[in-house]
Formats: C-alpha cells, structure tokens, sequence
C-alpha cells in the first residue's frame, strides 16, 4: 500500500502553485510571489477562517468514539446487520440512493459526513471492502451534488449572509436547470450503482485485487452478554433527530420557495423577552440560524454543539461512565486528526491561490487573447478553480466572478451555472484537494492512487453524461 499518497499529492499542487506565482502576475495584474514565509502566513489564516471545519471533524470522530462504547449502538449494527445480510447488495444500493438524494435536496456535502461512519460500519460488517463502502456513501453524496436540485450558496457577489442559487448569480432564473439537475441525478445514480455492483461482481470473482487491509476500528465488534436488557429505541430516536434536523437545517427552503415559517419561528424564539431579560440568548446562544440558514458561516459549529450534546446522550442512555465517556471521545478525535491535518493542507492551498488570485489574471488574459471567452475555456478555468479552492464560494468568487466580467453573452448564462456545478463536482470526485474526498480516503484509510485506479472508469462515464447534458442546454 502507498501511504501518504494524498499528502505527497498536496504537496506538488502547492509546489507547482509556489511556481506559478513566479511567472504569472497575481490578481490585478501585480506581481505577488509565494515564498515560504507567504505559505506559512497563509495556513495561519486557514485556522481563522476555516476553523470550524476542523472542530466539527473532531467532534464527529468524538461522538463516534463514543457510540462505539456503547452497547446499544453495537446492537443496533447488529440487528441492521442480521437483517439485511439476505439482500445486502439491495441495502447498498438503497444507501447509494438516500445519501444522494438528501444532498440533492440540501446542496451541502461535508455536512453529511455526520452519517457516513455509520453507514460504513454497516457496509463493511456486511462483508464489502472499502472501495464499497466509499463509493455508497461519499461518492453518493458528490453525485447528489452534482444533481442538486436544491443546490444554493452564500451570495458570492457580496460579503452577506443571503443564499442564492447559481443561476441567480450568473443571471438566469433559479429554477432553469431543475431538470437537468433531476436528469443528472437519476442518471448518476444509476451510473454509480452499476459501477458499484460491477465492482462487487469483480472481487467475488477475483477479477479484482487491491491491497486494502482490514481495519478493525471501522467494525464494531459484537455485543457480548444478554441482548434483551439492551433497548434499541433511544439510539434509534436520538440518529434519526439528528438526521431530521441535519435535513431541516441545510434544505433552503425560505430562500428557494420563500417558505419563511422557520425564520419567523426563529426570530420570534431569538427576540422572546422576560422584561428586558432576552430568554433564548441569554441562556441557549445568541448565535443561531433558522432551519434552512444552516449553511451560514459558522454553520459547522452548530452540528459540532448537536454532536456534543447526543454524546451526553449516549453516555446517560448506555449507563456509561462518564471517564470512560471522555476517552472514548478522546480516541476517536485521535483517529480524524489526520483527516483534520489533510483537510487543513487542502485549505492552505486554497488560501495561497486565492490571495494570490492568478486565475483571475489568466481569465483576463485569456479574454484579451481570444476576444471573448467560450464555454470550453469556462470549462477549463472552472476545473482549474475547483481543484486550488476546495470549498464552492471561493470557486464561485473567484473564478465566475471574474469570468461573468468578460462572457457578456446572456444567452450562454444558463449552461454557465449548469457548467459550474456539474464539473466542480466532478473535481470533488477526484481532485486531490477536494475535502469531502479527503475526509472519506484518510477515514478509511484508502490511498489516493488506489482510489484513482478504482474510480477512472466512472469518472470517464460520468464525465460523458455530464458532457451530453451541457450540450442538450446550450443547444435548447
């Protein structure tokens, strides 16, 4: 097994960055070299702006390391488990299916990460490898994004707090490409269970071999003692409040259908008063969003605090000891700091490239070269921008602000946002800095080379849907 492949691939993206920055002039035009000292700066700045997307991937390892301790979650995997075993294949596909469909709905994707160790463990008890496990649940998810039908992002255009879908932001109407999203959706799917159950074919045929070692930290082993004094509702009721309110939380329901019931709920709950003594913020939090402003700066922070408290809850529901509740949070915040110093390596490079915001000044060049931008080199620029700025609203400013300056032509707007989505997430399947990509890879301990020889295929059909679909659009 190769180890540290992702790392090793970092690392020469930011070297080629740190070349780059010598011979292409910077944003504006101006001349801004990327030293060492400049890099160093820049992943102190990644601590200030993306802080919580590390605190939020320590505590999701925190409350699984303790779910693992409890009783009541190891019998839950195993009932799953003994009742699926007959139509395994079926339940891997039916997972496929919801994790992509809850990302559609949502448009957010790191989020959902809140449930892949769970349905992990549940793949590989089942007796799949990790390819398996990785394909139903993380390549679920980024083949949802790329059909998000519901997809929307914090308004790029400015420095504020409304959402917007893409569409809204190039100028087109926000619900020109619900179709093509939906037929993208149902086509990916369908792509991804037919390359998942080929897979599952191949090694039970041997006609595939990749060296993945078993990880015993991934299974949870089985309950020992009397299973009818352990009761299965309280976990069940606790995962599936989460799983409502994750759902709840991140579908834009006010900003796509003006839907304002849970923001007046909100502001009526934030502004409740005892005298002049402010109820809610005072002792909850003066710092929430509404159901469907999760996706909010800071939004990571309020899954972190809904983790923190369901860990209590495991612990009182399994009798747990509360020292022994603290290290098994402990443990399994050691077992993402990896995956927190990976994610961390991609936002560096994010922020270097973005500081230095050279692709703006290749846009612009390019434009003055050609004359006007088509949407081949759109093409170009968007997958060169997905891969430096691994998080969507930095794509987006800056990569289609700039481009929306020099492509003037209105009728290219709708295949410009379709554009957008479909090849950034494209890049989120493959690229290196795609963060979602590395939370899942480290997680599992899968090399970034044995995920690249497993996925080729299905990125090269999936790259031919997505392809037809642009095509489809822009001729209509």
């Amino acid at each position: 097994m190769k180890k540290h492949s992702i790392f090793k691939a970092l690392l020469i993206i930011l070297g080629l960055l740190v070349i780059i920055s010598f011979f292409v002039p910077g944003r504006q035009n101006t001349v801004s070299y990327l030293g060492i000292g400049s890099v160093l700066l820049n992943s102190v700045q990644v601590f200030y702006y993306f802080f919580d997307t590390a605190v939020f991937l320590f505590v999701v390892g925190g409350f699984y390391g303790v779910l693992n301790k409890s009783d009541s979650y190891k019998k839950l995997l195993d009932v799953i488990v003994a009742k699926i075993k007959d139509n395994k294949k079926k339940f891997v596909f039916i997972l496929t299916c919801i994790f992509a469909i809850v990302s559609s709905l949502t448009g957010f994707t790191m989020s959902l990460f809140v449930f892949v160790p769970f349905a992990i463990s549940i793949v590989l008890l089942l007796g799949y490898d990790k390819l398996v496990a990785m394909s139903s649940t993380i390549g679920a998810i980024i083949v949802g994004y790329i059909g998000g039908i519901f997809f929307t992002l914090r308004d790029p255009s400015a420095y504020s707090t409304a959402f917007i879908t893409f569409e809204e932001f190039v100028g087109a109407d926000k619900f020109v490409n619900v179709f093509p999203k939906l037929i993208l959706l149902i086509l990916g799917v369908v792509l991804l269970i037919y390359f998942i159950n080929k897979h599952i074919s191949d090694v039970e045929t041997k006609k595939v071999k990749y060296d993945l070692a078993e990880d015993n930290d991934l299974k949870i082993s089985e309950v020992k003692g009397n299973y009818k004094n352990i009761k299965l509702w309280p976990i069940i009721t606790l995962l599936s409040c989460i799983f409502i309110l994750l759902v709840l939380g991140y579908m834009p329901l006010n900003s796509l259908f003006g839907l304002s019931i849970f923001s007046d709920f909100h502001t009526w709950l934030t502004s409740l008063k005892i005298g002049d003594f402010e109820v809610f913020n005072s002792i909850i939090t003066s710092i929430s969003y509404a159901f469907g402003d999760w996706g909010q700066l800071g939004s990571y922070m309020i899954l972190s605090v809904m983790l923190l408290i369901s860990a209590l809850i495991v612990k009182f529901v399994s009798k747990m000891k509360f020292d022994d509740m603290i290290d098994a949070f402990i443990n399994g915040m050691k077992k993402m700091l990896p995956v927190a110093v990976l994610t961390t390596f991609a936002l560096t490079i994010l922020v270097c490239a973005y500081n230095n915001g050279f692709i703006e000044t290749l846009i612009t060049n390019a434009n003055s070269a050609m004359g006007n931008l088509n949407i081949l080199m759109a093409s170009v620029f968007n997958i060169l921008g997905s891969l430096l700025y691994p998080d969507m609203y930095y794509t987006a400013y800056g990569v289609y602000t700039p481009l929306l300056s020099v492509i003037t032509d209105e009728s290219l707007y709708q295949v410009l946002a379709l554009n957008f989505q479909t090849l950034n997430g494209l890049v989120m399947l493959v690229g290196p800095t795609s963060l979602i990509l590395i939370v899942g890879l480290t997680y599992l301990d899968i090399p970034y080379t044995t995920w690249l020889k497993y996925i080729w295929r299905f990125i090269l059909m999936l790259f031919i849907l997505i392809f037809a679909v642009l095509m489809i659009v822009s001729l209509l």
